[in-house]
Parts: structure tokens; sequence; C-alpha cells
């Protein structure tokens, strides 16, 4: 996608793509990989821009369409969440000139969530009023609109397309602060119904306190399963999903905070652990090729991410091989590995030995050359 082109133009762009691959391809799903995927998919499914193949398919592959708007919105997610009666923070919908006095009746701390962000971008803690103050002023919002002019995206198309839906002038949340422990469950949804799940604690992030999980512990939280549940057959949701939460510090209830209609980077991991998302989707539709045998991990055994963890910190003690730590790098790619071993090498160069050694590059020279 070229940044520098106008909005319409990488919309129709994308359309023109997306109808090709239709025609040539004839898939069974589109499975988005990313947010911008995720906004745009459900954005052409409601347009009459996409033919009416196309938006089948769409819809096939990421669900009703009455559930797209609190899909893609942090805010009108937790209002469905509140209305199911699932446990989840209080939160209210603010702009820049609401803030303070709701921070204020909500009592601090608070969080702060800007709609359309990810990998924890967009995501605040404020103690005070100071503090909430210049988080709304770094995030350049103010009264409802954006004080710094940025580049067309993708998320300015998506707005643009799917007006319908998404458009609001809800431009951040604030959100109760629930301290505890990061956790997620990963879905795989079919017409409402979930057909495999699994759930995790976020044992490391990166970047501290909201980036995405590096290292992963194995979890059963029932509660986690039937929340999640509700959630997918109000949404209608169809394909991959995953479900963050917070375990409460005070009686270890499971808080629901936010969710990714798409795939996420650990979609795979449940397999350790019995739980085969991709396999669950493929019986669904009748697919008859079988996944690789994966190794089965012991349930108190953390999974660490790759290349998450090594990014994070190539010094990390969780790389170290234990019994009770498994290392997730493909290994049967290798080119992979050396791809990511480059990218690992520029974002750390004083660690390259250790990168080289972590991951079995036996010609570190012949590798960066590649």
């Amino acid at each position: 996608m070229c940044r520098d082109e106008p909005a319409g133009l990488q919309l129709l762009r994308n359309a023109f793509r997306l109808e090709h691959v239709c025609r040539s391809w004839h898939p069974d799903l589109i499975v988005p990989l990313d947010d911008e995927a995720a906004w745009l998919l459900r954005g052409l499914a409601t347009d009459r821009l996409a033919s009416a193949g196309l938006r089948r398919l769409l819809e096939i592959s990421v669900g009703s369409p009455s559930g797209y708007e609190a899909a893609c919105s942090r805010t009108h997610f937790l209002d469905l969440a509140t209305r199911l009666g699932v446990r989840a923070p209080a939160s209210r919908a603010v702009d820049g000139t609401t803030a303070l006095n709701a921070a204020e009746a909500m009592g601090f701390p608070v969080m702060i969530k800007i709609n359309r962000t990810w990998q924890g971008t967009g995501v605040a803690i404020a103690h005070n009023r100071a503090e909430l103050a210049a988080a709304i002023a770094a995030s350049g919002l103010y009264g409802g609109r954006l004080l710094r002019r940025s580049r067309k995206t993708a998320r300015q198309i998506v707005s643009w397309l799917s007006g319908s839906w998404m458009t609001s002038n809800r431009i951040f949340e604030l959100q109760q602060y629930i301290p505890g422990v990061p956790a997620m469950r990963s879905v795989i949804a079919w017409q409402g119904r979930v057909l495999g799940g699994v759930s995790f604690l976020k044992a490391s992030v990166n970047p501290k306190p909201f980036g995405p999980s590096t290292v992963l512990s194995y979890i059963d939280q029932p509660e986690m399963a039937e929340t999640a549940a509700r959630l997918v057959s109000a949404l209608g949701l169809s394909g991959f999903a995953s479900f963050d939460f917070v375990i409460a510090d005070k009686g270890g209830h499971a808080h629901v905070i936010e969710l990714n209609p798409r795939a996420v980077p650990a979609i795979h991991v449940g397999r350790f652990f019995g739980h085969d998302l991709c396999g669950a989707l493929g019986r669904e539709l009748g697919w008859r090729t079988a996944a690789p045998e994966a190794a089965q991990l012991a349930e108190d055994v953390d999974v660490v991410l790759f290349p998450n963890e090594i990014a994070r910190d190539p010094e990390s003690a969780w790389l170290h091989s234990t019994e009770n730590t498994f290392h997730d790098v493909p290994w049967d790619d290798p080119g992979v590995v050396e791809h990511s071993y480059r990218e690992l090498v520029q974002l750390h160069p004083d660690h390259a030995g250790k990168i080289a050694d972590l991951l079995r590059i036996k010609d570190p020279v012949r590798c960066e050359g590649g």
C-alpha cells in the first residue's frame, strides 16, 4: 500500500486486488492478519464498492455485519460487554473537553484508550488530572479533533469507507483501571459459535505495560472462556479473534478489556496444549489436510514467542533452555529464522553473537549478507 496515494485510490486498489484474488483463487475464507486489514475487510463487506460475491465471502470470513461496530471500536465493544453483563471495567466515551470531569466522576487512576490504535499504542494510565491532561495533549486529541495532520493511512480509508457503522464522535474512552495480570483468550469462531479456544497469561510484554506478548503461560480459566463465548455469539463472529483480559489482583476475576478481531501471531500456540484452533476450523469446513503433529507441553511450561522476546531483550532469562520454557522458533523454516536474525541484529547490534547462538546461526557473516 502506497502511503502517499489519496485514500480513495488506496481503497479502490485494495478492493480491485481482492476481487482479482476471488476470481482467480476461489478462496473459502479471507483471514485478516492485522488491525487495518480487519477493519478494511469489514468495511468492504458492507459497501457496494465491492461485488456481491466478494461481500458474501467477507461476511462468511468475519461474521455478521451487525457485530462490526463493536468489533472495530474499543468503546462500542465495552458497551456491548456491559449490556451482556459480562465482567468488564467501567468505561465512558469522551473527547478532550469532557475527559477531565468524567475521570473525576469515575475515580483515578483511569486508562485512556484511543480507538483504532494497536500493539499498545494509544493507551496510557493517568493517576491524576495532570497526567490525564498530559496524555490528552500528547495524543493530539482535543474537542473531538486531531490537532496534528497525519498521513492518509488505512485507518482513514476504513473511516471513509464504512462511515455507516464505524464513524463516531466518541474519539477515545476512559476506562476503569483494574490492577492485575494481563491475559488473553484466542478463539476460532463460526457464525457466532466458538469452535475452539485457548487462554494464556501474558507473562511478558514489549513494550511495557501494554505491548504485544513476548512470553505466554497457559491457564485454564472458565470465566474467560464463558465471557468470550457470549461475546462471540453477540457479535455473530466468524474467523479468528483474541480477547484481552485482566485477571484482577483482588478476587482473581477475569475482566474483558478489548477485542482483536483477527488472527494474532500466537494463534498456533494452543496446539502445544491440545487446543488446535486451525484444526478446529478445518474440521468445521471439511478440509482434509491434517496439520503436522505439534510438541505437547506440560501446562506449567512457558512459551517464549519468536522473535518477540529476543527483540525485547537478547539476554532475557526466559531464553535459557530449561524444562519449564519452550522457545517457539520455526526451526523447520530456516529462511524465516535467518531473516529474523538479520532484523534482530540490526535492533541489537551489540548482541549479535548471543542472537546467533540462540537461533543456531552457524555462519553469521553469510547470513547477514543475505
